[in-house]
């Protein structure tokens, strides 16, 4: 039976497996000899998925379902944790292409200052007078009439972390996937979008990020 409603243990569960997804690609591509080649390769599939329209889902199979955890409901009985997982990989392999540092956020920078996207995106330009384009695009992510919708405006904010300064922006994609879950249900995603704005709107992150 299809899920309806939005689950925290699913989005916990979500947020623990994409990031244990990440890492071991992460680990694997910032390796000091210049990353695996598994590990280029599934960047590159994750990347052209995230480009392309109906996904290619035997090309990416592997890299998403391997380890598939007991504890998260299959695609038939939720959609949407498998929407979100796949989408968090894919941004995730954009933003982490040709960059040498991981761009995912470690366990050890966690904790109270998490890099979550409302802090990451203020991150572009701190300075919220000149930042209209980054503020015009988070509005666009929550006026988005579908999931699609959302996706496209938020790797368009991924994309400016890329280029923002020395790119250096990380981001903790745990809570990401978790986000891209809950966005998906009408009567949760509200909440997701007034975190945003608040870690946004607060200088806390980039007084930590400055430190």
């Amino acid at each position: 039976m299809m899920r309806r409603f939005f689950s925290r243990d699913v989005a916990k569960d979500l947020g623990y497996f994409v990031n244990g997804r990440i890492f071991k690609l992460q680990n694997e591509y910032t390796r000091r000899d210049g990353g695996t080649p598994s590990s280029r390769a599934a960047l590159a599939r994750l990347r052209r998925d995230l480009d392309g329209g109906a996904p290619v889902w035997m090309s990416i199979g592997a890299d998403l379902f391997e380890d598939w955890p007991q504890t998260l409901p299959s695609a038939e009985e939720d959609p949407a944790a498998l929407r979100a997982a796949k989408t968090a990989l894919e941004l995730y392999a954009l933003h982490q292409q040709s960059r040498r540092s991981g761009v995912a956020q470690g366990a050890e920078d966690a904790g109270k200052n998490r890099m979550t996207f409302g802090r990451a995106c203020r991150l572009i330009n701190p300075d919220t007078e000149h930042a209209n384009g980054v503020k015009r695009r988070l509005q666009a992510v929550e006026a988005a009439p579908d999931f699609n919708g959302v996706v496209r405006n938020v790797r368009s904010l991924i994309m400016l972390m890329r280029t923002a300064g020395d790119g250096a922006i990380t981001l903790d994609y745990r809570s990401l996937a978790q986000d891209l879950y809950q966005i998906q249900f009408p009567e949760a995603r509200g909440e997701v979008f007034m975190r945003w704005s608040m870690d946004y709107s607060s200088d806390a992150g980039t007084r930590s990020r400055r430190s």
